[in-house]
């Protein structure tokens, strides 16, 4: 038995790219209402937000407490900024440095 083949390869490497490409949109939209200013989201955005939290009762969103959001901080800060890079490197291909 053998390693993963090039054609495997390229199957997770375009599974990673798409899971980094959907975390973009979801981390600016949803996540990041918590530690940005509420007046930088249309009225829309933030009952999507309240919809969601209310529906799932997911009270880390609904009533953040100040742990949850240094992880959103964090969230804000470092991954957000890797995300379009990770997407360019998997959907690209082939790239070993990441």
């Amino acid at each position: 038995m053998g390693g993963p083949t090039n054609r495997q390869c390229h199957g997770m490497e375009s599974l990673l790219g798409l899971f980094f490409l959907t975390r973009i949109p979801i981390t600016l939209f949803m996540a990041l209402q918590v530690v940005l200013l509420h007046e930088l989201y249309p009225v829309e955005f933030r009952n999507v937000l309240k919809w969601y939290a209310k529906e799932f009762k997911d009270t880390l969103l609904w009533e953040p407490s100040a742990w949850f959001k240094s992880f959103l901080f964090y969230k804000l800060v470092f991954q957000l900024p890797f995300f379009p890079i990770a997407t360019y490197a998997f959907l690209k291909g082939s790239c070993k440095w990441i």
